[in-house]
């Protein structure tokens, strides 16, 4: 009996283990009309002389409504340097949320700031390439 029980456990899990996985992840490049329309600001401020602050903040509405977490993301064309680097938020007393990290100058077209939004099985990244949106001439 005990030798039943035993094979009919490992048929049950043998026949569970393999079961595919359906989560999604869908990607858009925010571009600065469209993170303004989504109450998105990008500041920068200068921090010594090759580095800049850089602050997101948005009020978690309307796309942003379902927000997860804002992660961080530095590439080289295709090549992937930094991946899944999850920025601590703050909110604050209006309730919206601030997310800031610092990097320097010369590497902010490399930077990718990513507000996910959505489920674990159903993810959307708004991705904001900082070269859009940080004039590094400027940063004073």
């Amino acid at each position: 009996m005990k030798t039943i029980l035993r094979t009919l456990a490992v048929a049950v899990l043998l026949t569970a283990a393999p079961v595919p996985c359906f989560a999604m992840r869908s990607i858009g490049v925010v571009s600065t009309n469209e993170a303004k329309a989504m109450g998105i600001e990008v500041r920068a401020t200068a921090a010594g002389p090759d580095a800049a602050w850089l602050e997101l903040e948005f009020k978690p509405e309307s796309r942003l409504k379902s927000f997860d977490h804002v992660e961080l993301e530095i590439r080289e064309g295709d090549k992937m340097l930094v991946a899944y680097a999850v920025l601590a938020e703050k909110r604050s007393a209006s309730g919206n949320i601030v997310v800031h990290f610092m990097a320097n100058r010369a590497y902010l077209d490399k930077v990718i700031v990513i507000v996910v939004t959505g489920f674990p099985s159903n993810y959307a990244n708004n991705e904001l390439h900082m070269k859009d949106f940080v004039d590094t001439a400027r940063i004073k």
